[in-house]
């Protein structure tokens, strides 16, 4: 491979990963119905994971549960966490969900309420 062959392939991993973070999937946020250019899954999701949730470290961490994410090729497990500073006091955080549309599947990513 030469240099210039692997700085393409570079360039259009980024350029992959750019496209899939604007089309939600990753820590951004949105309400209501999917954005334009939403990823549709044609296979559901496998059900959420039972897990044990580590003990609270502050009075103030909220409870981040884990989801599952679309690689592209296959759905990927990403573990939940404790979020250590909420957007404000008694914020509630709304979990992840896949919802099912005549296109297929889409996941809704979790956001404060």
């Amino acid at each position: 491979m030469t240099r210039s062959s692997a700085f393409l392939a570079g360039a259009a991993a980024l350029a992959l990963t750019t496209v899939t973070a604007c089309a939600g999937y990753g820590p951004y946020r949105h309400y209501g119905p999917p954005p334009a250019g939403v990823v549709y899954v044609t296979t559901a999701p496998p059900p959420p994971r039972s897990v044990i949730i580590p003990p609270r470290p502050t009075s103030l961490s909220v409870w981040i549960s884990g989801y599952w994410n679309w690689t592209g090729t296959d759905y990927a497990w990403t573990d939940g966490h404790w979020d250590h500073s909420p957007p404000h006091p008694g914020a509630q955080w709304v979990p992840d969900q896949w919802h099912k549309s005549s296109r297929g599947w889409y996941r809704q990513p979790g956001r404060w309420k």
